[in-house]
């Protein structure tokens, strides 16, 4: 793949529709650097056609879809392509995994701003690779990251998955709404900025086994007795 040099002048390109190119779009515009847009549903005309005035081409598709996006059209190549998927490992474009969930409201420039990029030790830095963006960056082993990308997982999507089912169970088994859990909700993830290793609370930290046998048998038939039984297992074979 061609290295082309940074020109803060030309539009970036931006393959895609889903979340994060709507969020990618709004942080550009908010920069005052130009973009241009291409996505299967909305757009007319080829992608090399449509993005041939951009030096950068951030490629905002599936994990499975972004390798044969490239290859379906190799013109592209003459640009600098990166792909944002925090666990795909290619050769065919440069990666910058932003370390940030987007939800479905966009956020204000200061929050995009602070959001870090994930690049790969050895390859283009991230200045390079996203020209004008002010965020922090840092490089892990190309190698090491669908280990990365499955600590983000489980640290966010499985956690929300949590405070879900908490949530639910509030509100349909015991009629309290959610918005009563959020104060529990906000301090922890304040705990956990503030001090990470003593934010932990409850019968783990405290080794309460009887607590913990008496959950477990309170969430007999419920799947996620496996959940919790599973984090037990793992913070007791904690190194």
């Amino acid at each position: 793949m061609r290295q082309v040099p940074p020109n803060d002048a030309a539009p970036i390109g931006i393959v895609g529709d889903g979340r994060l190119a709507r969020h990618l779009l709004h942080y550009l515009s908010l920069l005052g650097r130009p973009a241009i847009n291409w996505s299967r549903r909305s757009s007319s005309g080829d992608p090399p056609e449509a993005l041939e005035s951009c030096q950068t081409i951030v490629v905002l598709l599936r994990d499975a879809e972004i390798v044969p996006f490239i290859e379906r059209w190799p013109a592209l190549r003459r640009t600098s392509l990166v792909h944002c998927s925090g666990g795909l490992v290619t050769n065919l474009a440069e990666c910058a995994h932003p370390l940030m969930t987007f939800g479905e409201a966009l956020y204000d420039l200061a929050t995009y701003e602070r959001v870090p990029f994930i690049t790969d030790i050895g390859r283009t830095p991230f200045e390079q690779l996203l020209p004008g963006l002010p965020n922090p960056s840092f490089a892990i082993p190309a190698e090491a990251r669908p280990y990365y990308h499955a600590l983000c997982v489980m640290a966010g999507n499985f956690s929300t998955l949590l405070w879900r089912k908490l949530f639910d169970e509030l509100e349909g088994r015991f009629g309290i709404p959610a918005w009563a859990a959020h104060g529990y909700l906000a301090k922890i993830a304040a705990n956990l900025e503030t001090d990470a290793g003593r934010a932990l609370t409850g019968p783990l930290s405290r080794g309460d086994a009887a607590t913990i046998a008496a959950n477990l048998r309170a969430l007999e038939g419920d799947p996620f007795h496996q959940v919790y039984a599973a984090f037990v297992r793992a913070y007791e074979s904690r190194p």
